[in-house]
């Protein structure tokens, strides 16, 4: 019963341990976007010279794995763990196999992964 108790405690103290390392990060850029502009979105709190990808998912299907296109792969972040993450934002995403327009007026989540942690910008389709 002991021997129970003090493995289920490591257990939970590992994951609390893994879950505090895990970044936040800070995203910032446009309110609203247009299909086919050209969007800058700085980005801080990753490490230094860490590789970053961007996502665009709808909000509607968050916390889903169905729907979405990366933007970005493979970036880096500069000395100072920033980055300015810059692209054109796409005409369609994916939801499942199928390529699907942007809606105007649909919210966005931009989400900027990495190793050490994840950043999330709502934006707006005009």
């Amino acid at each position: 019963m002991r021997r129970t108790l003090a493995l289920a405690l490591v257990g939970v103290l590992a994951l609390a341990g893994t879950a505090t390392a895990y970044r936040t990060f800070h995203v910032s850029g446009p309110k609203s976007v247009r299909v086919g502009q050209e969007v800058r979105f700085p980005t801080t709190g990753l490490r230094p010279h860490e590789k970053v990808t961007v996502n665009l998912a709808p909000t509607l299907n968050r916390g889903g794995n169905c729907c979405g296109v990366d933007v970005i792969r493979g970036a880096r972040a500069d000395g100072n763990g920033e980055a300015i993450l810059h692209f054109r934002w796409p005409r369609t995403y994916y939801n499942g196999d199928e390529r699907v327009r942007w809606t105007k007026g649909a919210k966005v989540d931009v989400i900027v992964l990495a190793g050490s942690g994840r950043g999330l910008r709502v934006v707006r389709v005009r």
